[in-house]
């Protein structure tokens, strides 16, 4: 019997820590309109995800970012489309859109609308999610 309880032990530890890994969260947050820095951002995205496929991801576009998610300006849906079939989240932000006159119905379908960008992040922040700013 004495030698079954290590044996035990060590089968416990082992499960616990394949059943407690944490899942990894991450928030990017996307300000700048350019186009250079988002085709890094989407190679990013898909380098977390081949590593880490389980990773849950929100992109917040806000600021001059935002005319990226729009169906009629955006210029790499292919990438952002692709992502969203992945699982990744794309949030944009109500206040930049209401800066730039811009309406809701304009953002591509695959997108989320939230009031704050900022606001986003910090709620995200305060779940535990990282956080990693994409571009300058």
């Amino acid at each position: 019997m004495k030698y079954f309880q290590p044996l035990f032990i060590i089968l416990f530890l082992l499960f616990f820590s394949i059943t407690t890994r944490a899942q990894h969260k991450i928030i990017w947050e996307m300000a700048g309109s350019d186009t250079a820095a988002q085709r890094v951002l989407y190679k990013q995205l898909n380098n977390v995800l081949t590593g880490a496929p389980d990773t849950k991801i929100e992109v917040v576009f806000h600021g001059n970012a935002v005319y990226a998610m729009l169906k009629d300006t955006g210029y790499l849906k292919t990438q952002i489309l692709d992502l969203h079939k992945k699982g990744i989240v794309f949030a944009v932000c109500n206040n930049s859109l209401k800066a730039r006159n811009i309406e809701p119905g304009r953002v591509i379908q695959e997108a989320v609308i939230v009031p704050s960008a900022i606001i986003e992040i910090v709620k995200k922040q305060e779940e535990s999610w990282s956080y990693i700013k994409a571009g300058n």
